[in-house]
């Protein structure tokens, strides 16, 4: 705890983290579960919503050395010890992944992008200054969160496409906010991905959406 102005870590973090960001996270939880469609949509959002958390825990947990030199203010940099909240982050990813297993969908993609998650944090603690190229591989959990709540409901190339789309999407959003990523050796590359995939994943949704053609 931290004491009684700002109560317990986790109430604090909440707050920093996913309360002054709802704008950004609410709307995400609901774009990863509509590319399932609408079908479910308020129990796929919500399971949504606890996985992206549960992934922006983690993050922070792991990305602490660099959080303490540039945000020394959050929550989590004022802990000595990290091992409650990895915890907590763990136990979210838990639940998400039962979640998702007591709904009947597709849970690989998701067990799939905990293991890329792991090792987007392996790789840029070992090589700080490509930040922003394991920051699009850290962000692969958002498309593999949405190809877990969407199939098998919907057909598997609609699914991927809006996956791939999203994530162009938010890969452009994390380059956009990232300058030294942006401007950084890697910054054009970077880019060229975000347009693939942003290009690619529409059209691939586009040609095999029989609702839409």
């Amino acid at each position: 705890m931290f004491g009684s102005r700002d109560g317990h870590w986790s109430i604090t973090w909440f707050r920093e983290r996913v309360g002054a960001s709802w704008y950004l996270l609410v709307p995400l939880a609901l774009f990863v579960a509509l590319a399932g469609g609408t079908g479910r949509l308020s129990d796929r959002t919500m399971i949504a919503f606890l996985g992206i958390v549960a992934f922006r825990l983690w993050d922070d947990v792991a990305d602490l050395p660099h959080d303490r030199e540039h945000h020394p203010e959050r929550a989590l940099c004022r802990r000595v010890s990290t091992t409650e909240p990895l915890l907590y982050a763990l136990g979210g990813l838990a639940f998400t992944a039962a979640s998702i297993g007591l709904t009947r969908v597709a849970i690989a993609p998701f067990l799939g992008a905990v293991l890329a998650t792991q090792g987007g944090f392996a790789a840029r603690a070992a090589w700080p200054h490509l930040r922003g190229l394991f920051a699009h591989v850290i962000l692969l959990k958002v498309p593999a969160l949405a190809l877990s709540l969407a199939l098998p409901d919907t057909p598997p190339f609609v699914a991927l496409g809006r996956a791939i789309t999203l994530y162009g999407v938010v890969a452009a959003y994390e380059l956009v906010h990232d300058e030294d990523a942006r401007r950084g050796p890697l910054g054009p590359t970077l880019v060229l991905v975000d347009v693939v995939c942003l290009c690619g994943g529409a059209a691939l949704w586009l040609l095999h959406d029989r609702t839409i053609l």
